[in-house]
């Protein structure tokens, strides 16, 4: 999702109604020894693909999270 040249070649190529993002990195422990990277890709990368989808005129977008955010059911 960081590459924003690939993601607008894959919207050029096809239309779509919307996305489900499910790309994440999301260990705890590893978030708060690196954080930058957590950073870059979770939300930079996040950022990368609202700005594609919003030149390709994509208004649908879900966003899924992991136990890591709501805890163990």
């Amino acid at each position: 999702m960081l590459d924003s040249k690939l993601l607008n070649q894959v919207f050029d190529k096809h239309d779509f109604f919307g996305v489900i993002h499910f790309a994440g990195l999301k260990a705890v422990g590893e978030s708060v020894a690196q954080p930058l990277r957590y950073y870059k890709n979770n939300v930079t990368g996040t950022l990368e693909l609202l700005e594609v989808m919003q030149s390709h005129n994509v208004k649908n977008f879900v966003f899924s999270s992991s136990a890591t955010v709501y805890g163990d059911p």
